[in-house]
């Protein structure tokens, strides 16, 4: 039986699928440089020290309370109530930490949830009331 169409297909779907991860990356250089696409896969690997903008955070909230609607009833509170945030709100490039010093690692960083009726000094409430879940 003859394989060499066959082989010369995959070898050519591997080289066309290499030349355009080359094109990738030789296109990235020379619009942006490297320093902006460590900056977003650093933002997406390690979220920890960053901190999520507010705004989304809320849009966020909002779409797990859409989502709720489709979820039954046990699932509803721990999908939209029980999902923390860490959130820059002073805009110094670091979620917020417990005592205001965003820079000290040995405190724990405050945790924002959608709907809480208690605010602590490590967990907040973002306001986001959902009319299908009760948190």
């Amino acid at each position: 039986m003859n394989k060499k169409g066959v082989d010369l297909t995959i070898n050519t779907i591997i080289i066309a699928v290499l030349a355009v991860l080359v094109l990738i990356v030789v296109t990235t250089f020379f619009l942006g440089g490297f320093g902006r696409v460590t900056e977003v896969i650093s933002n997406v690997f390690f979220p920890l020290t960053t901190g999520t903008d507010l705004t989304i955070a809320i849009q966020s909230c909002e779409q797990r309370c859409e989502q709720t609607k489709t979820l039954t009833e046990p699932l509803r509170k721990n999908f939209y109530c029980l999902h923390s945030f860490k959130i820059d709100k002073d805009g110094d490039s670091r979620a917020d930490r417990v005592g205001g010093n965003d820079a000290d690692k040995n405190q724990p960083f405050v945790k924002y949830y959608c709907s809480r009726t208690l605010d602590t000094g490590t967990e907040k409430d973002l306001g986001v009331s959902c009319e299908v879940v009760t948190c």
